[in-house]
C-alpha cells in the first residue's frame, strides 16, 4: 500500500510540480485591458474583428494543437454553442501556435477531426494572447462583453469535470447577456 501512495506522490509531483512553474517563480499575470480589439485572420478565409461583433457576448478561446486539456475543452465549448444557439453569444477558438510550427492544413486536420463548427483563428505570434497572459497556461478563456470590452478576469485551465467547466462559461456568459449592452449589428439603427 505504501508503495502505490509513494508511485502516486511521485507521479503527481512529476507531472505537476516539475513541469509547471511555482506560484512564486512565475510572472505576475497582467490586469485585464479594458480595451483589447482584435482582428484575426480564420481558416475559413474570413477576418474576424472584435468591433464588427459588437452586441454579442464573445467567448475567446486561446489554445494549441498540442494542449490536451484544450482538446477537451473544445468538446465543452462545442455543446455551449449548441445550447446559446439563436443568442448573441459566438464562440472563437484561437490557436497561439507560430505557422512555422503548426500549418493552416494541419490546424485545419485538427479542427475536422475534432468537427469543429466554430471559427477557428490565427494569433500566431500570440499577440492579443499576452495581453492576458503572461505564460502559456492555456486553455485560456476570454469573455467579451457586448460593447466589445474585455469583462473580468480570463478564465485559465480546464476543469477534470466537463460538466463544472461547461457552468463556469455559463454563469459568466449569463451574466454578460443579462447585463445587456450594445444592440446587436442587425438591430442597431431600428426604433
Amino acid at each position: 500500500m505504501r508503495a502505490v501512495i509513494t508511485l502516486a506522490f511521485a507521479l503527481a509531483l512529476s507531472v505537476g510540480g516539475a513541469a509547471t512553474p511555482s506560484r512564486a517563480q512565475r510572472k505576475p499575470e497582467p490586469e485585464p485591458p479594458k480595451e483589447a480589439a482584435f482582428r484575426l485572420k480564420g481558416l475559413d478565409g474570413k477576418t474576424y474583428e472584435s468591433e464588427a461583433m459588437r452586441g454579442e457576448v464573445l467567448v475567446v478561446s486561446f489554445g494549441a494543437t498540442w494542449c490536451v486539456p484544450c482538446t477537451w475543452e473544445l468538446v465543452a465549448i462545442e455543446e455551449l454553442k449548441v445550447e446559446y444557439a439563436g443568442k448573441p453569444v459566438r464562440f472563437l477558438w484561437v490557436s497561439i501556435e507560430a505557422k512555422e510550427r503548426t500549418s493552416d492544413n494541419i490546424l485545419r486536420h485538427y479542427a475536422k477531426e475534432r468537427q469543429l463548427s466554430i471559427p477557428v483563428l490565427r494569433d500566431p505570434d500570440a499577440s492579443l494572447f499576452s495581453l492576458f497572459s503572461a505564460s502559456t497556461r492555456i486553455p485560456l478563456v476570454v469573455f467579451y462583453d457586448r460593447e466589445g470590452r474585455p469583462a473580468g478576469p480570463p478564465h485559465r485551465g480546464m476543469s477534470q469535470d466537463i460538466t463544472v467547466y461547461k457552468q463556469i462559461v455559463r454563469n459568466r456568459v449569463n451574466a454578460l447577456l443579462a447585463a445587456g449592452g450594445a444592440k446587436p449589428a442587425a438591430e442597431a439603427g431600428t426604433n
